[in-house]
């Protein structure tokens, strides 16, 4: 079991971050829920930097904003929701969240074969990135004021999370519309950034694929050898072509006169 997991730990990951999002309309009516799914996300994605991002990038600014990111969430949880210091969770979330995006295209850049673990990884950057943007709009819409058509609560996370994944892959339903100015194009930029995002990564997947494909056309035909036809009709291999027999091989021998 141990050794499945360790095997498949990109799909697992996915798999782990994909229900989390998936549960977090339950944290609206229960906030004691809604912290543990907050900080069981947080580990999902600590644990997915770890090994699937750039190390350096995670361990200098991903770990420090992830303790910022639990101070800021127990100060709103447990502190006096009229100082501003309670409202500090989106700010560190979205510098998490942006570093974790970071340091994770950073080491996808770098990859030198395409497996079904990189595309995973490659899925789990694009719900790191919706998340950023979540952490925006709920910044936007508690400092700006009727940011969108409706009034959604600051504690009501899972409609700004809805808002930024179909905004990130251009569904837009319309049921959530941004009225502010500011907000509609933050909201624009993201569309933008959803269809750049799949066509450098459909790129980078290609390109892979490409010299992977060729090479190992390359090995299998030096295993096997090339096969050619001698003027006899006889079958003979590249390799045998290094032989000392090679001339026996090719022409056939002349008739004693």
């Amino acid at each position: 079991m141990l050794r499945f997991l360790l095997n498949h730990r990109s799909e697992c990951l996915m798999c782990a971050y994909v229900a989390l999002i998936l549960t977090s309309p339950l944290a609206d009516s229960n906030p004691p829920l809604g912290a543990l799914i907050a900080f069981l996300t947080l580990l999902v994605m600590l644990a997915g930097a770890g090994y699937m991002a750039n190390r350096r990038i995670f361990l200098v600014l991903g770990l420090p904003l992830a303790g910022l990111w639990i101070l800021a969430r127990t100060l709103e949880a447990v502190g006096d929701s009229r100082h501003v210091y309670t409202r500090l969770a989106p700010v560190t979330g979205l510098a998490l969240s942006c570093v974790i995006f970071w340091a994770i295209l950073d080491r996808f850049d770098s990859i030198p074969q395409i497996t079904t673990g990189v595309i995973t990884e490659a899925f789990i950057a694009y719900l790191v990135l919706a998340t950023a943007f979540s952490h925006a709009y709920c910044i936007m819409d508690r400092f700006l004021g009727n940011a969108f058509n409706q009034v959604i609560p600051a504690w009501q996370t899972s409609a700004f999370l809805y808002f930024s994944m179909i905004t990130l892959s251009t569904v837009g339903y319309g049921g959530i519309v941004p009225v502010s100015p500011y907000v509609r194009l933050v909201a624009a930029l993201e569309g933008m950034i959803g269809v750049f995002f799949i066509a450098v990564v459909v790129a980078r997947l290609v390109s892979a694929y490409g010299p992977r494909r060729k090479a190992s056309r390359a090995a299998s035909i030096a295993s096997v050898g090339v096969v050619r036809w001698t003027p006899v009709g006889r079958i003979v291999r590249q390799s045998d072509f290094s032989c000392s027999k090679c001339h026996s091989l090719l022409l056939p021998r002349m008739p004693e006169l």
